[in-house]
């Protein structure tokens, strides 16, 4: 049985906010611990996480974590997106 119309946007909106905030806070965290970023490319997914992982000195394991569940939270509002794009008569 297929999910319901509005537990698909749910889920797509939630992600999408998360994925967004969560990026925002990580990208504020690196920049106050002085790691070098490329402002520009800090809204690609994987960049932030990328930087945590080759951050001198290293950052903390939260914060690493926490920027791979952002990057998995825009895959998630990638694949829901594309799930309501497909839905018949959503267009």
């Amino acid at each position: 049985m297929p999910l319901p119309l509005i537990v698909i946007l749910s889920i797509f909106a939630v992600a999408v906010a998360y994925g967004v905030l969560g990026n925002l806070v990580v990208l504020v965290l690196l920049l106050r611990l002085g790691v070098p970023l490329r402002v520009v490319w800090s809204g690609i997914p994987g960049y932030l996480y990328q930087r945590c992982l080759a951050a001198q000195p290293p950052v903390t394991a939260a914060l690493r974590r926490f920027a791979l569940s952002t990057d998995i939270a825009l895959l998630v509002a990638l694949v829901t997106g594309i799930a309501l794009i497909a839905l018949p008569g959503s267009i």
